[in-house]
């Protein structure tokens, strides 16, 4: 029960720190814009593990954050294989054969009349079709 008074304590504490520095001659400063944004994170995140383990929710339903941050530093091995595998192998790689597909085709166009004519009605097309209407493989 300490940790759900202590929880509206924090909760108190930051809502009054962060109104006195957004209220301040000072809130227009870069470094008082990042600091109140900053400051309700960590109290979220204070609040959070309070209430987590001050009302003794399921760790299955609502994991504190100490133990996701624990379970993200103990699975970096297998996220960074992950993040190979997905996004440097598989969607980058994509991205780059795309960029240099359209790249290569806007200059063949940009060249051929015969290109131009045939497909630069196409494209015109498919730019006024709104993102829903289009095809998916376009």
């Amino acid at each position: 029960m300490i940790e759900v008074i202590l929880a509206v304590v924090v909760w108190c504490a930051g809502w009054w720190l962060n109104s006195r520095l957004a209220n301040s001659a000072a809130a227009s400063t870069r470094a008082v814009k990042l600091l109140v944004p900053v400051i309700f994170g960590v109290t979220v995140l204070i609040i959070w593990e309070l209430l987590v383990r001050g009302l003794e929710v399921s760790m299955v339903i609502l994991p504190a954050p100490s133990l996701i941050a624990d379970r993200f530093a103990s699975s970096l091995p297998i996220l960074w294989k992950d993040l190979q595998q997905t996004f440097l192998k598989g969607a980058l790689s994509g991205y780059i054969m795309g960029c240099s597909a359209a790249l290569l085709m806007a200059v063949a166009v940009d060249r051929s009349d015969f290109l131009r004519r045939g497909l630069l009605p196409v494209g015109n097309f498919v730019a006024a079709l709104p993102m829903l209407a289009r095809p998916p493989f376009w």
